[in-house]
């Protein structure tokens, strides 16, 4: 057995040390759950401490803040702070272990807090998020959640929905600790070594694409060749991700001022942006308009490193970049002038350079 607790067989490379078993035809498993009788290699220790300066949701001027943690389908929830901007958690109520078994390695994901405010009489609101991914569960030196060179730190909150703008943030630990009477007591370091070099597929970040008009689309002619129609909409795409706004009816001007969100991977940074121009059709495939595309790289390149002292997203609207670009247009239809598609975007990554250097603070 290897001391990273994981048990090394003979594999193809990518997945040298993890042991899969084979299944016949027409079997299947459930990938969030581990196999039957198997035990977890170590537990992840997370511990919510606090939030500071959250949005008050409330009409008294306050929010009543819990926070939910969740890891591949396994979710906790801290008890709920009434009349409370920033509120702190005890460590007997706001600490949470998640197992981590060697058959879910691969499908780990990223470690997620989400912040709500609590109402009675109604849904809880949304107040912000931070997502933690595999590579940064761990600062590099104290890998043990009992360490006393693991300290808590503070990350951002940041929002997913175009109808909340989060502010405030959280503070938190992670770390590692044997599950109880376990018989492998693997070296936390090596253990963290092998979980990250098998996630490297991890969704690293969040792009939001604000469709805000297009002007000047043609006037093609209707079914029955006695008028025009344009119904348009706009598909986005991602490498194999693909969103669509929703279809405006007869119009060469189309408004949506629709944010379409996407979380994407590492390998997803170097591919463009492509937005796609559709006229909607009820009997037949839709008619392709236009096109225009822009890089990941100009969204990455304007993310600054976290400066204690410099809000990194100040304002979600400021930080988005815009963008007004012509179509590139089907040449076996008539255009009366070439449309012009303005949108904005961003990237947010979930983990900033930069920002965990707080830990040890």
């Amino acid at each position: 057995m290897s001391t990273n607790g994981f048990d090394t067989v003979p594999m193809p490379r990518s997945t040298k040390w993890l042991h899969i078993p084979i299944f016949g035809h027409g079997t299947s498993r459930d990938t969030s759950l581990p196999y039957p009788g198997e035990t977890p290699v170590v537990l992840l220790r997370v511990q919510v401490l606090s939030c500071q300066d959250l949005e008050a949701k409330d009409n008294n001027g306050y929010s009543d803040p819990f926070v939910t943690v969740s890891l591949l389908g396994k979710q906790f929830q801290t008890p709920v702070c009434k009349r409370n901007l920033n509120p702190e958690y005890g460590p007997k109520d706001a600490t949470f272990d998640f197992p981590i078994y060697e058959s879910l390695v691969r499908e780990l994901g990223t470690l997620k807090f989400v912040v709500w405010d609590w109402d009675w009489m109604s849904r809880n609101d949304y107040l912000g998020e931070y997502s933690l991914p595999v590579n940064q569960w761990i600062d590099g030196t104290a890998f043990g959640f009992d360490d006393r060179n693991n300290k808590p730190f503070s990350v951002d909150l940041f929002s997913s929905s175009p109808n909340t703008n989060a502010r405030g943030t959280l503070l938190i630990k992670v770390g590692f600790v044997h599950p109880p009477d376990s018989t492998r007591q693997p070296n936390f370091r090596n253990t963290y070594n092998t979980l990250t070099a098998n996630n490297s597929h991890l969704k690293v970040g969040i792009v939001t694409v604000d469709i805000c008009h297009v002007k000047g689309l043609p006037e093609w002619p209707n079914m029955t060749h006695m008028g025009w129609d344009m119904d348009p909409f706009v598909e986005v795409s991602i490498g194999e991700q693909v969103q669509r706004t929703r279809v405006i009816q007869h119009t060469r001007d189309p408004v949506w001022n629709e944010q379409l969100p996407f979380h994407v991977r590492q390998h997803d940074l170097s591919l463009p942006i492509r937005l796609t121009v559709f006229d909607r059709d009820k009997f037949t495939a839709d008619d392709y308009v236009g096109e225009a595309e822009i890089s990941m790289a100009s969204l990455v390149e304007k993310v600054t490193t976290k400066d204690s002292k410099i809000p990194l997203y100040p304002d979600h609207l400021q930080t988005m970049l815009e963008f007004d670009l012509p179509l590139s247009t089907n040449p076996k239809r008539a255009y009366m002038c070439i449309p012009i598609i303005t949108f904005r975007a961003n990237y947010r990554p979930y983990f900033v350079p930069g920002q965990l250097a707080r830990r040890g603070k």
